[in-house]
């Protein structure tokens, strides 16, 4: 009975004093809410700047894959051509 009371008394005692603390500053929350709020705009926006530049990266090295495949077509088409006309030529 006695750690009860104690465990009441201890419960009183932390809510008047984090309610105390409210009313000596009552734009507290407001001010942190504010200041939660500009941490999630900020993070958003780092967010979507690091998802732009990612994009960016594999857009670059699909074209650059785009590309080796393109050379590489060309350079066989080209050796088959050369093989054909050698062949021509032959018979």
């Amino acid at each position: 009975m006695k750690l009860l009371f104690l465990g009441l008394v201890a419960i009183v005692l932390i809510a008047v004093t984090s309610g105390a603390a409210c009313f000596r500053d009552p734009d507290g929350f407001w001010r942190w809410r504010d200041e939660a709020r500009e941490a999630a705009r900020e993070a958003r926006e780092t967010a979507r700047e690091q998802a732009r530049e990612f994009r960016e990266v594999r857009r670059e090295a699909l074209h650059a894959r785009r590309e080796a495949a393109r050379e590489r077509a060309d350079r066989i088409r080209d050796e088959i051509r050369r093989q054909m006309r050698e062949w021509r030529d032959t018979y």
